[in-house]
């Protein structure tokens, strides 16, 4: 049986992975997948940045870890190129800015060499399949960008499940036949759907939820939104496991919640000057949000 751990979204919460790490450790793994969005945040970028690479380096780790980027690895090194301008303009509340601060050299070398992730080797199974077998596809947002969500959809103010006409727009014919399941990241929110084919097996799509970001809200707009809020209800970091019994069977997944206690990562946000990381932190919901 072949076993993977998926963990995305971590945002600098370094207490919340290190209780997944912990979690991921008792069950027992073959590989932990990491599909982007690390560092950026109020939190302990560069300590995080650290810890994965040290999970990377360490010989006597049981259990390899692979990372990819998401759009705000692209956006942290943007970040820091602006700051290193003589007329730098800093914004004190923007996520990518705040992480770019703590960058070390170390850290940034591992963010510059992560793999994008919308490169068709990602999408194809061709990328690790050593490990990961040649049937399983990544992503951070969608196939066709990094910051477009696959499996959910913003209307109003919240989020719905993404219809088969919009999975298969986003899926942009990227996605070859031989892939059993593609897995992405970026929307927060811990998703198992499938998507039928013909004449090949239906694809399963699993967005494992984000380790260290339980809630968020955004402007950009949307054909039915203008502002749209994330919130999981729970303060709980969170990752999903795949298993596989046979090579070309289906997957069976198991979306998992990990208690931590996210006190310290909360003062941290308010220290930083964004109150709102912390709100969404202690309660998985963002402020003003029905209780």
């Amino acid at each position: 049986m072949r076993s993977i751990a998926f963990v995305s979204d971590i945002h600098g919460n370094l207490p919340a992975l290190q209780a997944v790490a912990l979690d991921i450790a008792r069950v027992g793994v073959q590989a932990v997948v990491n599909l982007g969005d690390a560092l950026s945040g109020p939190l302990l970028a560069r300590d995080t940045a650290h810890w994965l690479i040290q999970q990377s380096l360490c010989n006597d780790n049981p259990t390899p870890w692979l990372h990819i980027a998401g759009n705000h690895e692209r956006q942290l090194l943007a970040a820091v190129e602006q700051l290193a301008q003589p007329a730098r303009v800093l914004n004190p509340t923007d996520s990518d800015h705040l992480a770019a601060l703590e960058m070390d050299d170390n850290a940034l070398a591992w963010v510059r060499a992560l793999p994008h992730p919308t490169r068709p080797d990602l999408l194809e199974g061709r990328w690790r399949p050593d490990l990961l077998g040649p049937e399983v596809a990544l992503c951070h947002g969608s196939p066709r960008h990094d910051t477009e969500y696959l499996l959910d959809t913003p209307h109003g103010e919240h989020m719905r499940i993404a219809s088969i006409d919009e999975l298969q727009a986003r899926l942009a014919q990227r996605i070859p036949d031989h892939i059993t399941l593609l897995v992405c990241g970026h929307s927060h929110l811990p998703r198992a759907l499938g998507l039928p084919r013909h004449g090949a097996p239906a694809l399963q799509l699993l967005n494992p939820g984000s380790v260290g970001l339980p809630a968020f809200d955004d402007d950009t707009p949307y054909p039915a939104s203008r502002y749209h809020r994330v919130e999981n209800g729970s303060p709980d970091a969170r990752y999903a496991i795949a298993s596989q019994a046979t090579t070309g069977g289906r997957w069976t997944v198991a979306l998992r919640n990990v208690p931590y206690n996210p006190e310290s990562m909360a003062r941290l946000a308010e220290q930083n000057g964004c109150p709102d990381w912390a709100h969404a932190l202690r309660s998985g919901r963002m402020p003003g949000a029905p209780s």
